[in-house]
């Protein structure tokens, strides 16, 4: 192979995907949030996501002359955001009320899945921010939310970190249409 074939397969598919165009939408349950604009704030501030992975469950069977792997299931990996805080902490208070959503602070009892567990949407942007793929992950809720980290360091943006576990995914149609976003 040399450098003229890598770049015609680089041209051809359009460019190298950037790790830092990306998208999410994360609607909390409305107890959770103060208003709509929070919810694009939390795409705003999101610093880190990745796209979910799916692990296959396998066992071994012996056959005639050797042991083989089975798949028996899979497993879909918790997905993590990572947000910058700002100075309200608009961000921690929501998480921690939507996790307090799903078992009472106070009285213990678990909420109905109805209540606190929502669709996720996670997008890739190529380099003029249009989403070219899209997972949604279904049925997610977050199963834990991180401490905050503080330190005497001068400058450093403060990050909370949030992850979800979901009961599936499944990638989203992308539309080409200009005017048609989603």
């Amino acid at each position: 192979m040399n450098i003229d074939t890598l770049k015609g397969l680089v041209t051809r598919r359009s460019g190298l995907a950037r790790s830092n165009r990306f998208e999410i939408l994360v609607v909390p349950p409305r107890q959770a949030f103060g208003d709509v604009q929070e919810i694009r704030d939390l795409n705003i501030l999101c610093d880190a996501t990745s796209l979910p992975g799916r692990q296959m469950q396998t066992f071994e069977t012996n056959y005639t002359r050797q042991q083989v792997k089975v798949v028996q299931s899979f497993i879909n990996e918790d997905v993590s955001f990572t947000f910058n805080l700002t100075n309200d902490m608009f961000i921690k208070k929501m998480f921690d009320k939507w996790t307090d959503m799903i078992i009472d602070r106070r009285t213990f009892k678990k909420n109905y899945d109805s209540v606190y567990k929502r669709d996720v949407a996670i997008y890739q942007n190529n380099i003029q921010n249009e989403r070219v793929y899209g997972v949604k992950l279904i049925n997610a809720f977050p199963i834990s939310v991180q401490a905050v980290e503080l330190n005497s360091s001068e400058g450093e943006v403060q990050k909370l970190t949030v992850e979800f576990t979901y009961e599936d995914f499944e990638e989203l149609t992308i539309q080409k249409n200009f005017f048609n976003r989603d």
